[in-house]
């Protein structure tokens, strides 16, 4: 068992280890992430002891209202999948991310760990694959997701 010290150490060095991976492929990119202008979506990577993910994750704090923008991302499934593929999962009610409750749209890759350093290579290659097919999708529906929503709420 990690202590706590240790295992925030080699998530510092596994995501200094992403930049790293980044430049050594020629990948220069400025990952969207938490510059989407979705109210309460961001794209996320996530990684942990059982898998890595890539992901839209809706978390706003009103599940009405969180319901409400899967729904209208869920409106361009066909879209998406066509853009992502059919291995891209969608779940109303996730709850794999540090026991929250959100709504995702992700790709999934199991049986790797975060704190097993061999895995990184496995993980980086997925991360770099994955988000560039989410952030094409968020640059094609994002002004017709957020016209959608416009009107239904202010806050």
């Amino acid at each position: 068992m990690l202590g706590k010290e240790e295992a925030k150490e080699i998530r510092v060095n596994f995501w200094k280890g992403l930049k790293r991976y980044c430049a050594k492929h020629r990948i220069y990119r400025k990952w969207v992430l938490t510059g989407v202008k979705i109210k309460s979506v961001q794209l996320k990577f996530y990684a942990d002891s059982r898998k890595a993910l890539a992901l839209f994750q809706i978390d706003h704090k009103n599940d009405l209202r969180r319901y409400e923008i899967y729904e209208i991302f869920l409106s361009y499934r066909k879209l998406i999948t066509e853009s992502c593929g059919v291995d891209l999962k969608w779940e109303e009610d996730y709850r794999g991310i540090e026991d929250c409750v959100v709504s995702a749209i992700y790709f999934e890759l199991e049986g790797v760990n975060i704190y097993r350093q061999e895995d990184w290579e496995k993980i980086y290659t997925f991360f770099t694959q994955k988000m560039i097919l989410l952030e094409e999708v968020y640059w094609e529906y994002r002004d017709l997701i957020n016209e959608r929503l416009k009107g239904k709420w202010t806050d």
